[in-house]
C-alpha cells in the first residue's frame, strides 16, 4: 500500500466532490456542538467517504438516516476513545511544567501513545464498514493488523493527516476546506486499498 498513491487518490475524490465536502464538513462540526451528536457525525462522515470512494450518489437528506443508524455504535467507539485521548491530553496539561529527563521520557511515552491512538482511530470506521463483525474489539483487531502490516506507511499517513488537522485548526481553516472530509478518505483509501492487495 502506497502511502503517497493513497494520499494522492483520497485528494482527487475530495476535489471531484469538493462542494459536498465541504459542506458536510461544516455539519460535521455544527454536530460536534451539542456534544451527543459529534461521533455519529464522525461515524457518517467515514460513511459517506465510503461512498465516495465507490462512486455512488449522496445525498443530503441520508445523512440523518445515516446519524440514526450509526448512533449507538458510534457511542461505542467513542467512549473509551474519550477516557483513552482524554487521559492523555491531561497527561500533557497537568504536567506541562514538570522539569527532568524522566518527564521528558515520559512525554515521548506519552506523544507516542497518542499518536498510536489517532492511528488507529483514523482507520477505524473503515474497517467497521467493511466487516460483517461491527464488534469494536474486532475492529480494533483489524486496525492492529493493518498497522503492523503497514506500519510505515500508517506512521506516514498518521502523521500528515496529523498536520494537516493542526494547521487547519489553527488557521480556521477546517470548515473552508473541508480538512476533515479529507482525513476521512485518506483512512478509507489506505484501508480499501490494503484489502485489495489482501484479496
Amino acid at each position: 500500500m502506497n502511502p503517497f498513491r493513497a494520499l494522492l487518490h483520497a485528494s482527487r475524490l475530495w476535489w471531484k466532490e469538493w462542494i459536498g465536502m465541504i459542506l458536510l464538513n461544516i455539519l460535521w462540526a455544527l454536530l460536534q456542538a451539542p456534544v451527543v451528536t459529534g461521533p455519529p457525525a464522525t461515524a457518517v462522515l467515514y460513511a459517506i467517504a465510503r461512498k465516495v470512494y465507490d462512486d455512488e450518489v449522496w445525498e443530503l437528506p441520508e445523512l440523518w438516516t445515516e446519524l440514526r443508524r450509526l448512533f449507538w455504535p458510534a457511542w461505542q467507539w467513542a467512549l473509551p476513545n474519550l477516557l483513552v485521548g482524554g487521559a492523555l491530553v491531561w497527561n500533557f496539561y497537568a504536567f506541562q511544567g514538570a522539569q527532568g529527563s524522566a518527564w521528558l521520557a515520559l512525554r515521548l511515552a506519552w506523544g507516542a501513545l497518542l499518536l498510536l491512538w489517532f492511528m488507529l482511530n483514523l482507520f477505524y470506521w473503515p474497517f467497521w464498514l467493511a466487516q460483517e463483525d461491527k464488534s469494536v474489539r474486532v475492529t480494533y483487531v483489524n486496525c492492529g493488523r493493518f498497522l503492523l502490516r503497514h506500519g510505515w506507511a500508517a506512521l506516514f499517513l498518521a502523521v500528515v493527516c496529523s498536520l494537516v488537522l493542526t494547521v487547519s485548526l489553527w488557521t480556521a481553516v477546517p470548515l473552508s476546506a473541508g480538512a476533515v472530509c479529507w482525513l476521512a478518505l485518506v483512512g478509507e483509501t489506505a484501508v480499501r486499498r490494503s484489502l485489495t492487495e489482501r484479496r
